[in-house]
C-alpha cells in the first residue's frame, strides 16, 4: 500500500514538473513575439488535404490575415471577412473562442487558462508542447513547435473538436512592422462594389 501511494506522488510531482517545463517554454515564446512588437509572418496553411500560402499581421489584440481569395481584419471589437469569390464582406463581433480559432498565434494567452500543458517529442532545433483542450477549449488539441535559438513558433498543429487537423508552417517573421489602425479594418473604398453583410 505504501509502495502504491508512493509510485502515485512519484507520477503526480514528475507530471507537475514536466507541466511547469511545457509552460516555461511557452511563456518564452510569448515574451519573445511581444518583444518584437508588430509583426507580419508569412506562413502556409494546410488542412482538408490542400495547403494555401498567406500572412498575418499582428499588433497585439488586432490582427489582419490574407490568404489570397480570403481576408479577414479584426481590430479587437469588430471583424470583417472579405471572400472573393462571392464578391461580399461579413461583419461580426466575434467570441474570444472565435478569436482564437480565426488568430493562430492565439495560444500567447489562451495556453494559460483551458489547457493542460506537457512536453512533446522536441528535436535539437525546436521544441514541442503539447496543449490538451478542457471542457470549452475552443481546440481539442494543439501542438506547438518552437525553435529554441529564436524562440519564435516554426508550425502549429490545431485539432477541433470534430477532429479537423489545421496545420500553420511559419515560413518568415518581420519584426517592429509599422501598422496604423486602419490596417485592421475593412475600407470599403478599397472594394467598389462589394456587398457588405453586417450580422452583428
Amino acid at each position: 500500500m505504501k509502495k502504491t501511494a508512493f509510485i502515485w506522488i512519484c507520477l503526480l510531482v514528475s507530471l507537475f514538473a514536466e507541466a511547469q517545463e511545457a509552460t516555461k517554454i511557452l511563456d518564452k515564446s510569448a515574451a519573445t513575439l511581444r518583444a518584437a512588437g508588430n509583426v507580419k509572418i508569412a506562413f502556409t496553411l494546410e488542412a482538408d488535404g490542400g495547403s494555401s500560402a498567406g500572412y498575418i499581421k499582428l499588433q497585439r489584440q488586432k490582427f489582419v490575415i490574407n490568404m489570397g481569395g480570403t481576408i479577414t481584419w479584426f481590430d479587437g471589437k469588430t471583424m470583417w471577412t472579405y471572400v472573393k469569390a462571392n464578391d461580399e464582406v461579413n461583419v461580426t463581433t466575434p467570441s474570444a473562442d472565435a478569436v482564437a480559432k480565426m488568430n493562430p498565434y492565439a495560444f500567447l494567452s489562451f495556453y494559460k487558462k483551458g489547457y493542460t500543458a506537457k512536453v512533446g517529442k522536441g528535436t535539437a532545433k525546436e521544441s514541442e508542447v503539447v496543449l490538451t483542450g478542457k471542457s470549452g477549449s475552443p481546440f481539442k488539441k494543439v501542438v506547438v513547435r518552437i525553435n529554441k535559438s529564436t524562440k519564435y513558433p516554426t508550425v502549429i498543429t490545431m485539432t477541433s473538436s470534430k477532429d479537423a487537423v489545421t496545420t500553420i508552417r511559419c515560413n518568415s517573421f518581420l519584426k517592429n512592422q509599422k501598422y496604423q489602425d486602419s490596417t485592421f479594418r475593412f475600407n470599403k473604398k478599397n472594394y467598389p462594389g462589394v456587398e457588405v453583410i453586417d450580422l452583428r
